[in-house]
C-alpha cells in the first residue's frame, strides 16, 4: 500500500463479538490486525449478528497522515468545538487522538447503534525521508513494530465504543478482576504491576473457580460483568500455577513489557454476577489484611483507574462522545462505585513472595 493511500474495503470475514454484554461487528482489511483480533477475542466470539450495537472498521496505511481537510474536504461542513475535534448532526470526527496521534476517527451515532471507523496511519519517523530510511535500517522488524499498536487501536475501535454503550445503560467500566468463587465473587482492584493478574488466575485454576477477568470489569453497583481479556503472565507467574498451568491456552502475541498472553477454557470462566468481597492486592514484605471504609475504598478505585493508561484514555474517549450525545456518565460512574463499596465488604490485602494458591483461595472463603 503506498504511502497515505486509501485502504482497500474489508477483505477478512466480519468477526463478532459479545463484550460486556454488547454486541459488536470488527471488519478489517489488514490481515495482520485481523488475525490478532481473532485470537485476541476469542472467549467473545458469536455468531454474527443483523443488529451489533457496535460496529467499527480499520484501515491501515503505511506512512504519514495526510492534511486533514485535503482528505475530508467535508470537514468545512461541519462545527470545529475543538482543535482536533469536529461535530455535524449525529457524526463527531476526532483527530490526534492522545497517545496514538496518527489514528483519526470517525464516530456515527443514530440513537441505538454505534458505528466506528479509524483511518491508522503507521509511520517510524515525522519526515517522509526519515521515515523511509528508518524502514529500510529496520525492515526485518516492521512486523513487530506494526503489532506493538494493535492492542490500543482495538481499545479505540472495540473496548471503548462497547463501553460508552455500555455506559449509557448504567455500566461502568473499572480496572479490576475478577473471580467466581463458591462464596460469590472476589474482585481485586488497583493499578498494574500488583499481582493482580496471577492471583485471579491462581483462583480461576482451581476446581471450584471461574474466570470473569483480569483487567477490566464494567458493573453496576454490586453487579458485575466480565470483560474477557487474554491474561497477562509472565513465567514466574506461570509457575506459581504448578500443574494447573497447563490449562492455559497460549495466545501467539507478544503483550506490553513482554508478557505472553493465555486465555482460559470455556469451562473455567465465568460471565458475572453480584461481587461479594472487593480486594485491594499489594506485594509485601509481610502478610496481612485491613478493612477498609466504603469512602477509602471509592478513593482507592477511582484512584487506580486514574492511574492505568488504558481507563484514562477511554475517560477522553468517553468525553469527547459527550459532544455527540451528552449523558451524565461522570455523576453515574461516582454514584454506581458508591453502591458497590456500600453493598460489599473490602480489604486490603498484603501478600509476600511465599504465598501460596491455597492459602490465597482459604483467605478469601473466610473473608467471604
Amino acid at each position: 500500500m503506498s504511502d497515505g493511500a486509501a485502504a482497500q474495503p474489508a477483505a477478512h470475514p466480519p468477526l463478532a463479538v459479545r463484550l460486556g454484554g454488547v454486541d459488536a461487528v470488527l471488519e478489517t482489511a489488514d490481515p495482520a490486525f485481523a488475525q490478532f483480533a481473532e485470537l485476541h477475542l476469542a472467549p467473545l466470539r458469536i455468531a454474527l449478528t443483523d443488529t451489533p450495537r457496535v460496529r467499527a472498521l480499520l484501515r491501515w496505511h503505511e506512512g504519514a497522515p495526510p492534511e486533514r481537510l485535503t482528505a475530508r474536504p467535508g470537514l468545512g461542513a461541519m462545527d470545529r468545538v475543538d482543535r482536533d475535534v469536529y461535530r455535524a448532526d449525529g457524526e463527531l470526527a476526532w483527530f490526534r487522538i492522545d497517545e496514538l496521534p496518527d489514528l483519526q476517527l470517525r464516530v456515527y451515532w443514530n440513537g441505538s447503534e454505534l458505528r466506528v471507523e479509524g483511518d491508522y496511519y503507521h509511520r517510524l519517523s515525522k519526515t517522509w525521508r526519515r521515515d523511509r530510511m528508518t524502514r529500510l535500517l529496520h525492515r526485518r522488524r516492521l512486523p513487530q513494530l506494526r503489532r506493538r499498536r494493535f492492542t490500543t487501536l482495538l481499545y479505540y475501535l472495540l473496548y471503548y465504543p462497547c463501553f460508552w454503550w455500555l455506559e449509557r445503560h448504567g455500566w461502568h467500566p473499572i480496572h479490576a478482576g475478577g473471580v467466581a468463587l463458591p462464596g460469590g465473587i472476589a474482585v481485586f482492584a488497583g493499578p498494574s504491576g500488583v499481582g493482580k493478574s496471577t492471583i485471579v488466575t491462581g483462583l480461576a485454576t482451581t476446581p471450584a473457580g471461574r474466570l470473569l477477568s483480569d483487567t477490566f470489569l464494567v458493573h453496576r453497583g454490586p453487579e458485575v460483568r466480565a470483560v474477557c481479556e487474554p491474561l497477562l503472565l509472565d513465567e514466574r507467574s506461570r509457575a506459581w500455577l504448578g500443574a494447573d498451568a497447563q490449562l492455559l491456552r497460549h495466545v501467539p502475541h507478544r503483550y506490553c513489557l513482554g508478557r505472553e498472553g493465555y486465555h482460559l477454557p470455556a469451562h473455567h470462566l465465568s460471565c458475572g454476577g453480584r461481587a461479594r468481597l472487593l480486594l485491594f492486592p499489594h506485594r509485601a514484605t509481610s502478610h496481612g489484611v485491613r478493612e477498609l471504609s466504603p469512602e477509602h475504598a471509592r478513593g482507592r478505585l477511582r484512584a487506580g483507574d486514574l492511574i492505568v493508561n488504558d481507563l484514562r484514555r477511554y475517560w477522553a474517549f468517553a468525553a469527547v462522545l459527550e459532544l455527540l450525545d451528552p449523558h451524565p456518565l461522570v455523576s453515574a460512574r461516582e454514584a454506581s462505585l458508591a453502591q458497590l463499596v456500600s453493598a460489599v465488604r473490602v480489604f486490603e490485602l498484603g501478600l509476600a513472595g511465599d504465598f501460596t494458591r491455597e492459602r490465597i483461595a482459604e483467605l478469601v472463603q473466610s473473608l467471604m
